[in-house]
């Protein structure tokens, strides 16, 4: 009898092995919650040095020569605290910024053949400033005519020509050497600004990231019915859900020459909406970044570590967002004549003003130092 009770009230092996797995999972949940706790609570007391720490991710040196107006100086390279002389003042790069380059990427693939080229569409360089708690955007057309980087499929660089900076992606093998190449055309452009860490983001991962805020309110500008009849031009706060911020950010008539700016300017109405919204997630729920980049990994590829990645996400919290903050290249599209650009195969092209370029680099990016302070 006390035999036949005991067998009863045994508990079944399957019944042992779920409450065996479900206590690993609260295990791991609860390891994984004090790894990122510990992560966050030590973001705190991060700077920008942070991204100076390791010697294999450190900040590029860059020369500053191209925008010294002081000969003598035309081949200095920058370390930290050196000056340049520009419009007969001095200044020197703020060491306080953290610059990222955000990269939307498009296939423009040849979906039968060895080769998918993918074009960096969308160029963002955000500023964070680690200590005025301040964030600024630079926005740079698909269109911008640069100095392209040819990388081979060993990733090296096979030649230099002229091209619309979008192409630069599509070079190379798709990985770290083909994002660091974009870093490095950007950063070249912009009269060698450093560009610490890069995110390049698939287009397919729009649709999760705008829909897990709930979608993003914009007006439509333009009009956009060729892909959605619901989006005409002039509709007001129409919210964006699915695919249609893929259609908002992404799509452009190719028939009109200067599609991509109006594109662009779309884009930057969609980021003005979008910080404040991913700031307003991130309060509510402090491992939101982290959480969204761990769904969307396969379609992000990023050289921030997690460490940068929680500072940054900490430092979003104390961030307010100007919308002066967000501005373009300055320049215009122009139809290219046959031989006008050296090299250059495209019929139109996005032209930097480059004296307003200038200056907006040294306004954004250097501080004005007295005689005293060079010193």
């Amino acid at each position: 009898m006390d035999t036949d009770k005991s067998e009863k009230n045994k508990m079944p092996r399957w019944a042992k092995a779920v409450i065996i797995t479900l206590s690993v999972l609260i295990g791991l949940l609860l390891i994984a919650f004090a790894l990122v706790y510990r992560k966050w609570q030590r973001a705190e007391y991060l700077t920008a040095d942070m991204f100076r720490a390791e010697s294999t991710n450190e900040i590029p040196i860059h020369q500053v020569n191209r925008l010294d107006e002081t000969p003598e100086q035309s081949e200095e390279i920058y370390t930290g605290g050196e000056t340049i002389t520009y419009g007969g003042k001095k200044y020197k790069y703020n060491d306080n910024l953290i610059n990222i380059l955000v990269m939307g990427i498009d296939d423009y693939g040849l979906k039968d053949g060895d080769a998918t080229p993918y074009q960096a569409d969308t160029l963002v360089l955000g500023t964070f400033d680690a200590v005025k708690k301040t964030v600024s955007f630079v926005s740079i057309p698909r269109d911008t005519v640069t100095d392209i980087r040819i990388l081979d499929f060993a990733d090296n660089v096979a030649a230099i020509r002229k091209g619309p900076i979008a192409i630069q992606h599509s070079f190379g093998g798709q990985g770290e050497k083909t994002n660091e190449a974009v870093e490095e055309t950007v950063s070249e452009l912009m009269y060698n600004v450093p560009i610490y860490r890069y995110v390049a983001v698939d287009i397919s991962a729009i649709p999760a990231i705008n829909d897990s805020l709930g979608g993003i309110t914009v007006d439509i500008p333009e009009d956009l019915t060729k892909w959605n009849l619901a989006m005409k031009e002039g509709t007001t706060d129409y919210l964006l859900k699915g695919t249609d911020a893929v259609i908002f950010v992404a799509r452009r008539d190719t028939s009109i020459d200067d599609s991509a700016i109006g594109r662009m300017k779309r884009q930057v109405q969609y980021l003005k909406k979008l910080f404040p919204a991913v700031k307003e997630a991130t309060t509510k729920n402090p491992a939101y970044p982290i959480m969204l980049y761990n769904e969307q990994a396969d379609k992000v590829s990023t050289n921030l570590t997690v460490d940068e990645m929680t500072y940054l996400a900490r430092m979003l919290l104390d961030v307010e967002l100007d919308e002066s903050a967000i501005t373009s290249i300055p320049g215009q599209m122009e139809h290219i004549e046959p031989g006008q650009i050296k090299d250059y195969e495209y019929e139109m092209g996005y032209i930097v003003d480059e004296d307003a370029l200038k200056q907006l680099v040294i306004d954004r990016f250097y501080c004005e130092v007295s005689d005293k302070e060079d010193n």
